[in-house]
């Protein structure tokens, strides 16, 4: 029960974040739409597919069975820390650019991040969604959800 919650609480609360911070950036009348880099509609489709991976974790942990064999333990194990250290990162790499942070690229000046987690990664975001991904499908052991 305990790992079904933290499993479903992640996800929820960096989608809480993104979502308020969102009503927060209007307020400021701040775009946190920035100009996508290929076809908008891709674009937010590919963005919004992680929510299809994110759900298969979350149902798996809550009891539905989405594997196609046996989970070894140490793949579950596995696919916790690379959860929880995902999320790490998601919110890190969020809280960290504060007002800088936009979906696609600012349509107004911004400067480059190079402080904390931006001294290693030019985007810490996407390898905690990578990590995330992985996570959901080790956990589940659906090679449809890598897919």
């Amino acid at each position: 029960m305990t790992e079904a919650l933290l499993v479903t609480l992640l996800p929820f609360f960096f989608l809480a974040l993104l979502f308020g911070g969102g009503a927060v950036f209007r307020q400021k009348n701040i775009d946190q739409d920035g100009v996508p880099p290929i076809q908008r509609g891709r674009y937010y489709a590919s963005k919004y597919s992680i929510l299809v991976l994110w759900a298969g974790m979350v149902f798996q942990a809550w009891g539905v069975d989405l594997s196609f064999f046996t989970i070894p333990r140490v793949l579950k194990a596995l696919s916790l820390f690379l959860w929880g250290f995902g999320f790490a990162l998601l919110f890190s790499g969020r809280l960290g650019l504060g007002n800088s942070f936009r979906i696609g690229s600012a349509k107004e000046s911004t400067s480059l991040r190079m402080v904390g987690l931006f001294r290693w990664s030019r985007n810490p975001m996407y390898v905690g969604v990578y990590a995330t991904l992985i996570a959901s499908a080790l956990y589940t052991a659906n090679p449809i959800l890598l897919l």
